[in-house]
This record gives C-alpha cells, sequence and structure tokens, in this order.
C-alpha cells in the first residue's frame, strides 16, 4: 500500500474517530443538563413558600389535628410553652421525640416563619 493510501485510511479512522467522541460527548451533555434541571426541579418543589395553614396540613396536622391532643401534644399552650418566636423555631427546626426535624431544606425561613404566624394565631373553641 502506498504512503497516500495509508495516510487516507488513517485519517478516515482519526476523523470517524473524532465525530463519534464528539456525538458521545453532545449527548453526555445533554445528560447532564436533563439532570441538572430534574435536580432544580425537585428543589423546587420541596420548597415553594407555602402560607402558614399549607404548611400546618402538610407537617403538622397528622399529629396535631387542628392544633388538639392526638400522637402529638395539644398546641393550646404554645404561648407559654414557647413566649417568643425564635425559640419555637428553633424547637421547630431541631424536633424532639417523635417530632421530626424541620431544617430549612424542607422549610424555607419565609416559610417557618409563615408557619409559626399561622401557629401562633390558631384558635380553640371550647
Amino acid at each position: 500500500m502506498s504512503f497516500r493510501r495509508v495516510f487516507a485510511v488513517v485519517l478516515s479512522i482519526f476523523s470517524t474517530a473524532i465525530l463519534l467522541d464528539g456525538c458521545v460527548m453532545s449527548e453526555e451533555m445533554k445528560r447532564i443538563e436533563i439532570v441538572k434541571r430534574a435536580q432544580k426541579q425537585r428543589a423546587e418543589a420541596g420548597s415553594t413558600n407555602l402560607n402558614g395553614e399549607q404548611l400546618f396540613f402538610r407537617s403538622c396536622n397528622t399529629c396535631h389535628p387542628s392544633g388538639r391532643a392526638n400522637m402529638g401534644p395539644s398546641l393550646e399552650n404554645l404561648s407559654k410553652d414557647f413566649p417568643d418566636d425564635a425559640s419555637l423555631k428553633a424547637y421547630l427546626r431541631k424536633g424532639k421525640g417523635m417530632m421530626p426535624a424541620q431544617p430549612v431544606e424542607i422549610i424555607n425561613d419565609q416559610e417557618m416563619d409563615n408557619l409559626i404566624d399561622y401557629l401562633r394565631h390558631l384558635t380553640f373553641d371550647k
């Protein structure tokens, strides 16, 4: 085989490899972008700036139905037990016993303020 023929074959193989590598890289870049979009959507879905009532029913109502005792204690003495919002927020963030912690990844700071405001305004008809 002549040098030109060998050079043409090698060049053809090299060109094909570059094209295939480019296609693989392009597909990998698309896959990475899809994964990033899905992660962003999951993160946004987990924290949607819900109002206090929505948060209460999502996170608290099962154990404290309408603020009353059930699996968890009644919330009627909430203001006595937690006289300021900072202590209540710290308690909710940390959790205790069966009550799960509510970290910022689950309830962002704005939502936590909304929840605390809702809890402070719960009414209990006797």
